[in-house]
């Protein structure tokens, strides 16, 4: 018993299936505008990446090998918004996201500083700005995909009790934020609502 006490003491609790799952982390830039308040950074993903090209999303990317995710942000930051360390000034750790899809997403908040629209045109078609006040006052628009769950051909029913395994829907939610002809929507919009319920 003490032995294992001395493993359990030891042991960092973690998901089941992490190893399993990509990592990536994401930023919130906040940037002090002329009205005393601040706004949100969002860059538009250039059409010649292979991956949502065109779409809003926040800076950030895949966590590689031997880093942690705020150390991948930072990376990503500098890559990305061609920005200096000096000009990144962390405010806190957000919250995680499973996609249900073997992605963990972290997201983090930080005050960019001294910025001059700088993106690299390799990843970044566009960069734009969103008062913070507007995800405060706005509620996004909430739409519902479905899909069917089923087990495989081989599933052994047998091993269970009854013979049977209720088969059912899994339901995913999908939040939009539209402004001024931008649309900010999926995984980028569910990290600015729970940012916004934050700091509300």
């Amino acid at each position: 018993m003490e032995n294992l006490k001395e493993k359990l003491a030891q042991h960092e609790p973690t998901f089941i299936g992490m190893d399993q799952c990509h990592q990536a982390a994401v930023c919130i830039p906040l940037l002090k505008n002329t009205n005393g308040g601040y706004d949100v950074l969002f860059e538009v993903r250039a059409a010649t990446i292979a991956h949502q090209p065109g779409d809003v999303c926040l800076p950030g990317g895949m966590v590689e090998d031997g880093e942690e995710p705020r150390e991948a942000v930072l990376r990503e930051l500098q890559e990305e918004l061609l920005l200096s360390e000096e000009q990144i000034h962390y405010l806190g750790d957000m919250d995680k996201l499973y996609t249900g899809s073997s992605l963990i997403m972290y997201s983090f908040a930080a005050e960019v500083t001294e910025y001059q629209n700088t993106f690299s045109p390799a990843e970044v078609g566009e960069v734009f700005r969103v008062p913070l006040e507007f995800f405060l006052h706005t509620e996004p628009k909430c739409y519902v995909t479905r899909a069917r769950v089923e087990p495989g051909e081989d599933f052994p029913y047998e091993l269970i009790c009854g013979g049977r395994i209720i088969i059912g829907e899994a339901e995913r939610r999908s939040l939009f934020y539209q402004y001024e002809g931008h649309v900010i929507w999926g995984l980028t919009a569910k990290m600015m609502r729970a940012f916004t319920e934050v700091i509300r």
